[in-house]
């Protein structure tokens, strides 16, 4: 027998909090702190957002879990923090109940996995579970078709390639050209130091927010939320991989390698992670570019930036990991020479029907607010 737990009180916390430990069996990629933070409303982003726990447990044991998360102006509700037993009744069961939430809540789909925040985590992996690269979403194996099982689409895929090492007969003049047109117009191509690097990554949040505002589930954050949430990155990254692009004091595009950690970053922290991180740090023979961003004022800078980017990986003979491209974007098409690997990933949607939103899309009967009550009105 299913029972679901739906109000956001100690049981149906630890009940959430307990399960992940369980399902990963010694590699938890759990973000503890995070679920913590998001389900006692002490988040930097909780003033922005609602959020309703479930939890589907059998025989008092928990099954499946999710959390809804509701932006009062957006019209879409956001399901994440998604983990479960290989149960597909369980999965529906809770889908259901948050189905139900989200469309009392008058939400005309559910878009995930999203956690709250594309700032958090977001996407499914699809393949290549075998192994991960830091900053890729974790999942089991079999969440995409619990995920379509209960009636979920493929709303965007996303794509990471593998890169191998730039060689001497790399060398793209077409590229080459782009890179030296910009250098003459007096762009400057520099890297941050330990005390430039608060500074940058505010002008980057500047540049940043414009850039992703048309990404799938993006909710704008004010500057003080951002450098709380990425501050981290100035303890893993060398320098040298962090390339900003200027010119009169002004950025015109960023882009932010880390060294691959793996797994190292997921999780509980331990000396002994501690210690095999500071060796990654040191001498990495991996990056994935993470970030990327370029002034839309500017066109061909952001191929001129990669450019940058691949005379430094020649330099050091690193391998590369261009992560989590959204599929038909400039950047996903770029050196494909080089390419040894892909990975995939999808982000999900499912239609609430009878919504407001899916009444008038129809041309049938719609449903509006009036004196605090609901009024049918046909056409």
């Amino acid at each position: 027998m299913y029972q679901c737990y739906t109000k956001n009180d100690k049981k149906t916390r630890n009940l959430f909090l307990q399960l992940p430990k369980r399902l990963y069996k010694g590699k938890n990629p759990q973000d503890l702190k995070t679920e913590k933070l998001i389900l006692s409303g002490k988040h930097p982003l909780s003033k922005d957002f609602r959020v309703y726990p479930f939890v589907v447990t059998k025989e008092g044991v928990p099954v499946c879990r999710s959390l809804l998360t509701i932006y009062e102006t957006d019209e879409v509700g956001y399901v994440g923090f998604f983990e479960s037993e290989e149960d597909q009744e369980a999965v529906c069961y809770l889908f259901d109940q948050i189905y139900k939430k989200a469309k009392q809540e008058k939400k005309s789909s559910l878009v995930g996995p999203l956690d709250a925040s594309i700032f958090i985590k977001y996407r499914l992996k699809l393949d290549h579970f075998e192994n991960t690269y830091t900053g890729e979403p974790i999942n089991l194996a079999y969440y995409p078709r619990l995920w379509e099982g209960c009636g979920f689409r493929k709303k965007e895929i996303y794509v990471s390639n593998q890169l191998r090492k730039v060689t001497d007969s790399d060398f793209d003049e077409r590229y080459e050209k782009i890179y030296q047109r910009y250098l003459q117009r007096g762009y400057q191509f520099v890297s941050p130091t330990s005390k430039t690097f608060s500074k940058a990554m505010k002008e980057v949040y500047q540049l940043l927010i414009r850039l992703y505002a048309s990404f799938p589930g993006y909710k704008r954050i004010d500057e003080t939320k951002f450098l709380a949430m990425f501050g981290y990155l100035k303890q893993i990254v060398n320098y040298e991989m962090v390339r900003l692009v200027y010119k009169e004091n002004q950025l015109y595009a960023f882009c932010i390698c880390i060294p691959n950690y793996g797994e190292l970053t997921v999780g509980k922290m331990t000396i002994f992670k501690i210690i095999q991180l500071l060796k990654k740090k040191k001498n990495p023979s991996e990056y994935i570019v993470m970030y990327v961003g370029a002034s839309k004022a500017t066109p061909g800078l952001g191929c001129a930036l990669i450019q940058d980017l691949r005379h430094i990986l020649y330099r050091n003979q690193c391998t590369t990991i261009g992560a989590l491209i959204q599929e038909g974007k400039l950047t996903g098409k770029m050196y494909k020479e080089l390419y040894v690997d892909q990975r995939t990933y999808a982000l999900y949607e499912k239609k609430i029907e009878n919504s407001i939103k899916e009444r008038v899309k129809r041309g049938g009967q719609r449903d509006i607010f009036k004196g605090g009550r609901m009024v049918d009105i046909k056409n």
